[in-house]
Parts: C-alpha cells; structure tokens; sequence
C-alpha cells in the first residue's frame, strides 16, 4: 500500500493538515482545488479529525486485541490472530507517527511530506484491511 500511495503522491511537493494553511500558502487560483468557506476563514482546523481518527483506531485495536486474547486456541485460527496481531501494529504505527507528523506541522507547516502523507495513509488503509481481513479468515476457518 505504501508503493501505491508514494507513486500516487510522487509530483507533490508538501501536504497540508488543514485546509487554511492550504489556503494561505498555495496560489490565489488554490490549483484549481474548491475549498470549503471554513477554510478561507480560518475556521476549520485539524485536531477534531485527528481526535476522531485516534478513537476510530483506539476502538479497532481493543477489539483486535480482545479477539486475539479471548478467542480460542483452536488451531484454525491462528492464521486470523496473526492478521488481527499485524492490524494492532499497523494501527499503533498510525496513530504514534500521526500525532508525531501532525506536531512536527505544527512547528514547521512544509514538514508534511509525501514520504510522511503516503505512510499515514498506507498504515491507516493497512490497519483497516488487516482488521476486515482477520474476521473474514476467522469466519471461514471457523466455516
């Protein structure tokens, strides 16, 4: 996911969390981009998305975790434990360098890379398709 993620993002020179940085620092044309009003104001920000974005992930990570842990030691699962097991540290990966890539663009608004923005990408959609992934090979193992 990550190669997908870095090939799509590979002409882009920096990334912005919130749409009025966007705003204030692209071309007065904001690329041909449409903007929502809140971000011509200086409304919107970042941190409730982030706070959204953490508990989303909190919640699939309790769950992974409690499936590994409570789930039985039936030998057809083990191959979803180990699933659930890489969507735990893809999810801690995602949540850890989010809230570290989103402090560093606080300090600094260029920091936000396409390295950066294709890894928080490919560890999110990672962490999404492993949880889904280890439930449809638990269920049919269990089948």
């Amino acid at each position: 996911m990550f190669a997908y993620f870095r090939l799509y993002n590979r002409k882009s020179v920096h990334f912005y969390f919130d749409p009025q940085d966007f705003a204030h620092y692209e071309a007065p044309d904001y690329g041909g981009r449409k903007l929502p009003v809140a971000a011509l104001n200086g409304d919107s920000t970042f941190e409730p998305l982030l706070r959204n974005y953490i508990d989303v992930t909190k919640l699939l990570i309790t769950v992974a975790a409690a499936s590994i842990a409570f789930g039985t030691t039936n030998s057809k699962i083990i191959a979803a434990k180990i699933v659930l097991a890489f969507s735990l540290l893809y999810g801690v990966a995602f949540v850890a360098l989010l809230q570290f890539y989103y402090d560093d663009y606080t300090q600094n608004v260029g920091s936000y890379t396409p390295f950066r923005y294709s890894m928080i990408e490919s560890l999110g959609f990672s962490t999404l398709a492993c949880f889904i992934g280890g439930y449809f090979v638990w269920a049919f193992n269990l089948a």
